[in-house]
């Protein structure tokens, strides 16, 4: 069952390990029905791939304690046939699997409480729940190190967030790579944060295939011709790699890249389109919001055009999955939609008009925001 916790090692599963969760799933099998719901979740093939992957889920939570929390964080992200974003619900099906033993329940509620998504925070008293699990449980799940990890980098304290992240990759959390790495670039060490992305590329950590693709253009020009083709061709592989891997950030410079053209990719609008909507499959908040902006924009290209709900439907989801974004919350908080407005109106008024209110009072609205008075939230998946 651990092995389908996190993307990291769904995504590990192999062609023969997919056919043979597909054969034991139409065979009725369980957990098999769970364990294929989780990898058609996380590869997003298709636009469907929610609703099949909520339809496994259903026919499983009932006797596999994980499925059980897997369709809870549906609710959360509002993921579900219902299209609606439901925390108490969500809150209340985790804990019934938490009380059915589900571990990854447990971890669920321990990473919504280290970073206070729809509760309060509280880094510390988790930290000290992980800490005594870890000394109890001699078979915890390493997941347990990386999310002690968080937590302590909640607190500052660096170092002993360094100790856990490394201890979850001598365990063989592949994730760890990018927050080692994170945390070293933030105390400056950026030569070990580099060697550590890279290392991370080379194990196959798919949070780490955006390595180098964020490199400024005036540093690559400086470059000589083969230099600048090595990277160019390092970037672009990882990049389709991380996107193959189901990294729906690979896929955003993806089509930055190829729609405004640097590091040696041209300018290709329609690939770059294609890019982005696949990053959108797979639930990337960036490429959400970009599709939203230019449609608000009015900078879609010729023949691509979304109705006025549609645009709200996509501001709405980059804030469930990123509540806590400024712009996201601020383009949600513009959408004046009727239609959509009136679908939502539940969930707006429950969850993101107290958000609004909060980024209200926090600051003025500048001089050419205050014609034009909407809505928006994001959230950390």
């Amino acid at each position: 069952m651990r092995r389908f916790r996190t993307k990291e090692r769904v995504m590990q599963l192999t062609k023969d390990d997919v056919e043979l969760l597909r054969k034991r799933a139409a065979e009725g099998n369980l957990h098999a029905q769970y364990g294929l719901a989780r990898w058609i979740y996380y590869t997003a093939s298709s636009d469907t791939s929610m609703s099949e992957a909520e339809e496994l889920l259903l026919k499983s939570k009932n006797y596999v304690p994980d499925a059980l929390a897997a369709y809870a964080q549906m609710w959360r992200y509002g993921e579900t046939k219902e299209n609606e974003m439901d925390v108490a619900k969500s809150n209340k099906l985790m804990q019934k699997a938490l009380n059915r033993n589900s571990e990854w329940a447990a971890q669920q509620l321990a990473r919504y409480r280290i970073f206070g998504l729809f509760c309060e925070a509280e880094p510390e008293a988790v930290a000290q729940e992980i800490e005594q699990r870890l000394k109890t449980d001699t078979e915890a799940d390493s997941l347990w190190h990386t999310l002690l990890g968080h937590a302590y980098t909640e607190l500052e304290k660096r170092d002993e967030a360094i100790s856990q992240y490394e201890q979850a990759l001598t365990l063989g959390e592949r994730d760890a790579y990018l927050f080692l790495a994170a945390t070293y670039q933030q105390r400056g060490n950026m030569a070990l944060s580099d060697s550590l992305m890279e290392e991370g590329c080379n194990k196959g950590a798919s949070a780490c295939m955006i390595y180098e693709a964020d490199t400024k253009e005036e540093d690559y020009e400086t470059l000589t011709e083969q230099e600048q083709q090595r990277l160019h061709h390092n970037i672009d592989e990882r990049l389709h790699r991380g996107m193959q891997m189901g990294d729906g950030t690979c896929a955003f410079y993806l089509w930055l890249h190829n729609y405004y053209g640097g590091l040696g990719y041209e300018e290709d609008v329609p690939k770059a389109m294609l890019y982005l909507q696949r990053g959108i499959q797979l639930g990337d908040t960036s490429c959400i919001t970009t599709l939203a902006q230019m449609a608000d924009d009015d900078e879609l290209p010729a023949g691509m055009a979304l109705t006025p709900t549609e645009r709200g439907e996509l501001w709405l989801r980059a804030a469930r999955y990123s509540p806590h974004d400024e712009e996201t919350l601020r383009g949600l908080q513009r959408v004046c939609d009727p239609a959509f407005l009136l679908k939502h109106k539940g969930e707006l008024e429950q969850y993101w008009q107290p958000l609004f209110a909060e980024r209200s009072d926090e600051e003025e609205p500048e001089e050419d925001e205050t014609m034009d008075d909407d809505g928006r939230f994001d959230a950390w998946t």
